[in-house]
């Protein structure tokens, strides 16, 4: 077996720091009212999106390697309906775009699709 490409740890390093940060987000969100109950649920879905990435990129995916690119792209259009929607702050939203791009940008590269594919045959 093949050591872990080192664009693997930081893609799955940024969906974790992506996650902890959209987690924030879901309690900036609330307010203590039911109607803030959806903005805390785009939320909710944009931290486990973050959190679905980061596990995508470790040792042991569950996926191959184009499925990881196909989670990054669909974890960022999450992103931008949250900024669309409001769902936090704009600042936390466009840091969260900044990183959902970073992970698309790993994920598109051809180590890290080779490698996990290799790993998973």
């Amino acid at each position: 077996m093949t050591p872990v490409p080192k664009k693997m740890v930081f893609g799955a390093a940024l969906g974790l720091i992506g996650g902890i940060i959209a987690m924030c987000a879901i309690a900036a969100a609330w307010d203590g009212t039911l109607d803030s109950m959806p903005l805390v649920g785009l939320n909710l879905l944009v931290a486990c999106m973050f959190f679905a990435v980061a596990g995508g990129f470790t040792k042991y995916t569950p996926v191959q390697g184009s499925t990881i690119l196909v989670l990054a792209a669909v974890c960022e259009a999450v992103v931008i309906l949250s900024i669309l929607y409001e769902g936090s702050y704009l600042w936390l939203n466009l840091v969260l775009a900044v990183i959902g791009v970073a992970n698309i940008l790993i994920a598109a590269c051809p180590t890290v699709t080779t490698w996990v594919d290799a790993q998973r045959i």
